[in-house]
């Protein structure tokens, strides 16, 4: 496969597909997308159309039939897991969109299921590939701010209505398709990011969730958390659909000789700043939004096709799944009113 074009299908054509997977694997010289699949058949059709794909399926079943090198996962997490367990058996990578999966057993037999196929399963947290991001974690190592001691995290937006192909009538609002609320979609992403980024996981959660600003909403919209590290430090997370206008994006971590700031500054993405006074600025590409003309490239599938043509998988699931595992824990605490710990698995 060294010189030969990665045959792959897109399964789900809705915006994350439309506005991400999509655009990225076209813009790969050595990518043929090969299908799409929905059910809704006049997506599927004009999708089809748009990025010039030769095959516009409705049944996942049917991408199974023709000869894919890899699918993208673009589906509601209810259907991550069975999708990507088939997809491995058959041979193929499989790139997941977060969460994961609907629980810690399908997560089991999704990382069991790419060790015997010898293939990549890496799962879409974007988060940690945003260059501040990196840029950050790359100064943090340096020990200039010493120890961290605490976090504050933040991904809330107006909601996913306001991006989703179906609008109102999205499968995020749907307990059935989506499992869970903000928490699972937007919360993941910045549990994964400190993990990734402190090199730590989770090993406690004390949380509360509500559906608070959502009508015929059926899993939580509205998620706070405070998270136990197994180092010990301590942190808090909120995830919600009700930030209206516009979008918080940030993480702050206090350490010992100062704050780092990342993504809660209009022009720098980053801002160091020490106890003795001292204050550092990096400004780095904007950090990824569904915003008119914000920015479409993740780097998710660069490193996917990397990581399939031999390079390193940044985001493999096996490292995913104490992510997830919070997640859960969040839930669980929310409905028992306890504090909850979480396996590192």
């Amino acid at each position: 496969m060294k010189n030969e074009k990665i045959k792959v299908a897109v399964i789900g054509c809705g915006s994350i597909s439309q506005h991400r997977h999509l655009p990225e694997y076209a813009a790969r010289p050595d990518v043929e997308i090969v299908a799409v699949v929905d059910t809704n058949k006049t997506r599927a059709v004009e999708v089809a159309e748009q990025f010039n794909v030769p095959h516009a399926l409705f049944d996942a079943k049917d991408a199974m039939k023709i000869d894919v090198d890899a699918v993208s996962v673009c589906t509601p997490t209810a259907s991550h897991a069975p999708l990507s367990i088939a997809f491995l058996k058959k041979g193929a990578h499989v790139l997941c969109e977060k969460p994961m999966c609907a629980s810690i057993a399908e997560a089991k037999a999704m990382i069991a299921a790419a060790k015997a196929a010898k293939r990549q399963l890496m799962i879409g947290h974007n988060q940690r590939l945003h260059k501040a991001h990196v840029r950050a974690k790359e100064f943090f190592k340096t020990g200039v701010l010493g120890r961290c001691i605490a976090f504050s995290t933040t991904f809330a937006h107006g909601g996913p209505e306001a991006w989703s192909a179906d609008k109102l009538n999205c499968h995020f609002f749907k307990k059935a398709e989506a499992v869970w609320g903000a928490m699972a979609d937007l919360g993941v992403h910045k549990i994964d990011l400190v993990r990734w980024f402190l090199d730590d996981n989770v090993a406690a959660a004390t949380a509360m969730l509500g559906t608070l600003a959502k009508k015929n909403c059926s899993v939580d919209d509205t998620a706070f958390a405070v998270l136990k590290m197994k180092s010990g430090i301590i942190g808090q997370v909120f995830a919600g659909w009700a930030h209206s206008p516009g979008c918080d994006n940030a993480t702050t971590f206090y350490c010992e000789k100062g704050i780092l700031r990342l993504e809660d500054h209009p022009k720098y993405n980053v801002i160091a700043d020490f106890a003795n006074g001292e204050r550092q600025l990096f400004q780095m590409q904007a950090i990824q939004t569904n915003d008119e003309g914000g920015q479409t490239t993740s780097g998710v599938v660069d490193t996917f096709v990397d990581a399939i043509r031999g390079g390193k998988n940044a985001i493999p699931a096996s490292d995913v799944i104490n992510s997830l595992s919070a997640v859960i824990a969040c839930v669980e605490s929310s409905a028992t009113g306890k504090h909850v710990s979480v396996k590192a698995y």
